[in-house]
């Protein structure tokens, strides 16, 4: 595929104690994938220290508990990895509007340098392609029949990002005329923003997250 031709990204997904990082939610699992000339390279995950219980709720989500969490490593050391492995490539995530704020919390509270890279959300890529609803990762990796990884588990859930990337890469090129990352990145960006304005008037739609 032309797009990912001679180059290389980051493809990332989290677990979390919540919803909010400012409401004190923290990460509880990381993963980073390498997507290099169209494959998929270098998967990597960890389990964080949260530093503070996972509630219920979350467990319910992503089967992980706290003592499970109990002996990870602390977010210092994941930060540092995390940073590193991240470098200046640009990043992939599926809704990147919950994992970031996450992940930049992580690196503030733990002096690393931020994320300013350039970012492909496949939310935003599918929405564009099919509108909203339905847009979920489960649901795109069932539509296109992707190879079943651990839901809702971090090494899982990037794997799974980083096959419908190139799946979804390769229609924004071929249907939209798309040539570059940094386009892809802006196709996908223009899409989340212009969701609200599609979904305002079905009251009650669900939220493809």
């Amino acid at each position: 595929m032309s797009l990912f031709h001679g180059v290389r990204l980051a493809v990332l997904d989290t677990e979390t104690t919540g919803l909010d990082p400012a409401s004190g939610h923290a990460l509880v699992e990381v993963a980073s994938v390498t997507l290099e000339d169209g494959g998929v390279r270098d998967p990597w995950a960890t389990l964080v220290r949260p530093g503070r219980p996972i509630p219920p709720d979350a467990t319910a989500v992503h089967g992980i508990t706290d003592a499970m969490v109990a002996q990870a490593p602390e977010p210092p050391a994941v930060a540092a990895e995390l940073r590193r492995r991240c470098g200046d490539l640009p990043l992939a995530l599926h809704n990147a509007a919950f994992d970031l704020p996450f992940l930049a919390a992580l690196l503030s509270g733990c002096s690393q340098p931020p994320l300013l890279n350039p970012v492909i959300d496949t939310l935003g890529l599918a929405r564009g392609l099919f509108d909203s609803g339905g847009n979920s990762l489960g649901a795109l990796a069932a539509r296109f029949r992707l190879p079943r990884e651990t839901a809702h588990r971090a090494l899982g859930d990037a794997l799974t990002t980083a096959r419908l990337l190139l799946l979804l890469a390769e229609r924004w090129e071929r249907e939209r005329g798309v040539r570059t990352l940094a386009e892809l990145a802006a196709a996908s960006q223009d899409a989340l923003r212009l969701a609200p304005r599609r979904t305002a008037a079905r009251p009650g739609a669900p939220v493809p997250f």
